[in-house]
């Protein structure tokens, strides 16, 4: 029973010798005497004590921090620069075995790329295409961290700072511009407030001139019709006075007319008159009428 014991003991203390456990997310290199053997995924992995190591390797994403730097840019002139790199690993041999220090070598790589971009651009260029930089150096990175098994994801500028002076200078140009442009929002719109009144007042004239036009208009309309209408109106009446004494003036109502005209104008004196054959017909017809 104490032998027992014993072998219960020993083979708790020599299992997390040959016993590992690979989480989720992670791979193990396997060692036999020194010697790459394989590679293994997550779960439970069986050592030989003694002869087998494994190592593991962690397959998520990871975050590293550049470390700040400074950086003279193309027009000589330091700017302070640091960032973050997205990296993961996709080949845990290549990752073990081809470099010592996986994530120190994505560091130093990533400095020194950062020193060749920002070094062949201009102060503005850096501050306002950092978009660009980041394209660039995830460009380098990855073409050269392949080799080792490693997959730059992205890459991201956090500070990108001049120097102080320059950034005070910066700082006026950016108030002078922002008042100069004030002024000519205000210009304009002093202008263009002018310009409406302008074309308002233009409006209102000639909208009263056409008021006043069209009001001579019709009035002019209105007294031609009134004209027309009293000439008509004077014409019908004449029209019906003149229906009426031909109605009256006609037959014997004329003879006798024509005997008084006759009677005054003969009424006595020695002038000698020449009547219309008609009238002594009608005469003596009204004569014999009678």
């Amino acid at each position: 029973m104490t032998l027992f014991y014993i072998l219960m003991v020993a083979l708790a203390i020599s299992i997390p010798f040959f016993v590992k456990t690979i989480k989720q997310g992670e791979n193990a290199i396997i060692l036999t005497l020194g010697k790459y053997s394989s590679t293994v995924g997550p779960g439970i992995v069986f050592l030989i004590p003694g002869f087998q190591s494994c190592q593991r390797i962690d397959l998520r994403e990871q975050v590293i921090n550049v470390p700040e730097q400074q950086i003279i840019t193309r027009d000589n002139v330091g700017v302070t620069v640091d960032g973050i790199v997205y990296v993961q690993i996709m080949d845990s041999y290549k990752a073990t075995f081809a470099i010592a220090n996986v994530y120190f070598g994505v560091v130093s790589l990533a400095q020194t790329s950062l020193r060749s971009v920002l070094g062949t651009m201009a102060l503005d260029e850096t501050l306002s295409n950092r978009e660009t930089i980041n394209a660039k150096l995830l460009e380098t990175l990855d073409r050269e961290t392949e080799k080792w098994g490693i997959k730059v994801m992205r890459v991201e500028i956090k500070r990108l700072d001049p120097p102080h002076d320059i950034m005070e200078s910066m700082s006026k140009q950016m108030k002078a511009e922002r008042e100069k442009r004030a002024q000519i929002l205000e210009a304009e719109g002093y202008k263009q407030s002018l310009i409406t009144k302008s074309e308002g007042d233009k409006q209102s004239q000639i909208l009263k001139a056409e008021g006043e036009k069209e009001a001579q208009v019709l009035r002019a309309t209105g007294e031609a019709e009134a004209k027309i209408k009293i000439a008509e109106a004077t014409a019908k009446a004449l029209e019906l006075e003149s229906v009426a004494a031909s109605a009256y003036f006609t037959g014997a109502a004329v003879t006798k007319e024509q005997l008084n005209v006759i009677q005054n104008s003969l009424g006595g004196g020695n002038t000698k008159y020449i009547l219309d054959s008609d009238i002594l017909t009608s005469i003596s017809k009204t004569f014999w009428i009678k």
